[in-house]
């Protein structure tokens, strides 16, 4: 063969061998669905914004922060363009986490425990009682007439709260090492384990609020798991070990044999989950909103960011917009749309 024609040749494979490498990605980013955001509107919360529930046009955020309103902040987000401030609450402590059932709202302090507050008039939340429990309630979920608490040192503590005004227990699950989460769903409790160099998660059946049973746990070693969320035999959660960041699909189709699906690592600590319809909503700390798509686990795609700084720790999803508890930033109000 002519030199001429064997350069030619070899110059022709290289350019096609190029041109594949520079199609087959832009194939794949078309070809994959992606979603694009804009934030409609933001507010400042007083301090730091670190949770976020949602009821109606009502969001319900938890603000730590040194200044005031400090505690519980009640936004009006029916124009989620302009979001202003109705009321608040604070008496003592540290609120840590909110849950809201019509006009109550069950407020867990990790310093004096449960607060059950009036929330019926928005401006003006009363508190009507309280369960002290061990002092330190650091989270809580409602299931009904039943909240959820994560009591550092009682465990899982079961409220009955149909007469809010005098709550009662009604069962606890005790744990050897620290509750510090639960996240409920379709009569599992997913709670926390906390040691000094991992946490693990049990899964405990609540179907009977007053017989309690642990039905699976699972742990590695020197992983911090945290804030569990669980959809469709998944459970979704984080590592907040000293040099984690990831963040784990496990399978739990079988309750005794929960077993890892694949990680995801988006290179930041991330604290929160929203799973819905294959699509998870994640607030991280240092990365803001990542929408990634998980309907094949295996595989899981970002398909949306929204980042301005701040520091998300929670996120809520309703419709097509979410409600980003974002630290320093406060409340921050992001449409999501289809590109």
């Amino acid at each position: 063969m002519e030199p001429k024609r064997k350069k030619l040749i070899v110059i022709i494979s290289l350019c096609v061998v190029i041109g594949i490498g520079i199609l087959i990605p832009v194939m794949l980013i078309m070809l994959n669905p992606s979603l694009s955001t804009n934030e409609l509107g933001q507010i400042f919360t007083g301090g730091e914004a670190r949770d976020v529930e949602i009821d109606d046009d009502i969001a319900y955020v938890v603000d730590t922060g040194d200044n005031n309103p400090w505690g519980l902040v009640i936004i009006n987000v029916s124009d989620p363009t302009q979001p202003y401030i109705l009321g608040s609450y604070y008496q003592s402590g540290l609120p840590f986490k909110v849950a809201v059932a019509g006009d109550i709202a069950v407020l867990a302090n990790i310093h004096v425990g449960v607060e059950i507050l009036n929330v019926s008039d928005p401006t003006n939340p009363v508190k009507i009682d309280q369960y002290t429990g061990s002092g330190e309630a650091y989270y809580v979920r409602i299931v009904g007439e039943i909240a959820y608490i994560a009591d550092w040192s009682r465990g899982l503590v079961l409220l009955n709260i149909s007469n809010p005004s005098n709550v009662s227990e009604i069962s606890r699950f005790s744990i050897t090492g620290a509750c510090t989460q639960v996240h409920v769903d379709n009569g599992i409790a997913y709670i926390t384990d906390h040691r000094s160099s991992y946490t693990g998660i049990r899964l405990v059946n609540v179907t009977n609020p007053h017989s309690l049973s642990q039905v699976g746990y699972y742990a590695l070693s020197n992983v911090d798991f945290w804030n569990p969320f669980a959809y469709e035999d998944v459970i979704y959660v984080a590592n907040h070990g000293s040099s984690g960041g990831e963040f784990y699909f496990l399978d739990a189709s079988n309750y005794s044999q929960i077993s890892p699906i694949r990680q995801f690592n988006d290179e930041g600590m991330i604290n929160a989950a929203f799973i819905r319809n294959g699509i998870a909503y994640l607030a991280a700390y240092n990365n803001g909103l990542i929408i990634v798509d998980v309907t094949d686990l295996s595989n899981p795609k970002v398909i949306g960011r929204h980042f301005d700084g701040g520091h998300s720790i929670d996120v809520v999803v309703v419709g097509d917009i979410a409600y980003v508890a974002d630290r320093e930033d406060g409340l921050e109000i992001i449409k999501i749309m289809d590109t």
